[in-house]
């Protein structure tokens, strides 16, 4: 018989970590991509999160004469956009009396920890997926795909520490024209492969594509007969898709009304600490009240090294 909670909640909740961390990003669809494309990178250590971006051609790859003299320029072609380290933690907290009531059966304690370890991934799940849209004004939030990828990426602002009204290079991609017939005469599909062809550079370019409810339902309808229900990437995933291209069209909740993202998931990492990878701290007593406190914890953010492959369709009304 074991009567520790102590012992047995945090063995659980350590045990599981891992678990808990892929079961929230495969619980929401963009993480579930980006993972699927081995782009959560977890970092080993540093002030700030970097992305590597490369933003010219080398000069010197050219055709030369027979015996002509290859130039040897010194490129300044790739620098690194840098993110701040952002804070996503909660508290898991048991009542004393709960845990005495649980006591002196080694089954209850288990089923007791496992509700608590189910309720923190939940909630946690629920705050990753809101964060991961952030638009960055709150000074806590992740740089979300709404900071990422701006209505106006010309604004004087600067994203990953590289001030996008001033390189060009640098900003997403946009498409502003009023679309009221999205489901008929293929008004929103004419729309999007505009999107499609400025945010595409060679093989570089979307791999997704995340709009609202509606929106999706207007896609939709708008296929008719030639509707197509899965891409390979998200066969077996689970999620309720579409197919535009070669890429999956998903709705998620956190979308802005009117708004439709094509989404460059190879350009976009989550990264995170490794010494904040869902930690999850030992339970303690409270000083003031008849509990026990645990927290977990996330040191993150979302990055990207190439704007310009991901673009923002808005003004989509019907």
């Amino acid at each position: 018989m074991n009567t520790n909670f102590d012992r047995v909640a945090s063995e659980t909740l350590q045990n599981h970590s891992k678990e808990i961390f892929d079961n929230i990003t495969t619980d929401n669809a963009l993480l579930y991509l980006l993972k699927k494309r081995d782009n959560i990178k977890v970092v080993a250590g540093g002030r700030e999160f970097t992305h590597p971006l490369f933003y010219q051609v080398n000069t010197s790859f050219k055709s030369y004469p027979k015996l002509g003299a290859i130039d040897t320029p010194i490129m300044e072609d790739i620098t690194r956009a840098q993110y701040p380290i952002k804070i996503v933690a909660g508290s898991l907290v048991l009542s004393t009396v709960e845990e005495a009531m649980n006591s002196g059966d080694k089954e209850k304690l288990l089923d007791l920890a496992d509700t608590v370890r189910m309720t923190a991934e939940e909630s946690m799940s629920e705050v990753l997926g809101d964060q991961i849209w952030s638009d960055g004004t709150g000074v806590d939030d992740f740089d979300g795909l709404q900071h990422l990828i701006q209505l106006d990426p010309t604004a004087v602002m600067n994203v990953g520490g590289i001030a996008q009204g001033t390189y060009a290079y640098w900003r997403n991609q946009v498409n502003t024209t009023a679309v009221g017939t999205f489901n008929t005469a293929q008004a929103g599909q004419i729309q999007m492969n505009l999107l499609l062809n400025s945010c595409t550079f060679g093989r570089k370019g979307p791999r997704a594509v995340i709009t609202t409810r509606l929106i999706y339902g207007l896609y939709e309808v708008g296929l008719a007969a030639n509707i197509r229900y899965q891409t390979t990437e998200l066969a077996d995933a689970g999620f309720l898709h579409l197919a535009y291209t070669t890429m999956p069209v998903l709705f998620d909740d956190n979308c802005p009304a009117a708004y439709m993202y094509m989404v460059d998931t190879d350009s976009l990492w989550l990264q995170v600490l490794a010494k904040g990878n869902l930690t999850i701290t030992p339970f303690e007593y409270s000083h003031n009240q008849l509990s026990k406190t645990a927290l977990m914890y996330i040191f993150g953010n979302l990055t990207t090294g190439s704007r310009r492959t991901n673009g923002l369709k808005t003004a989509i009304t019907g």
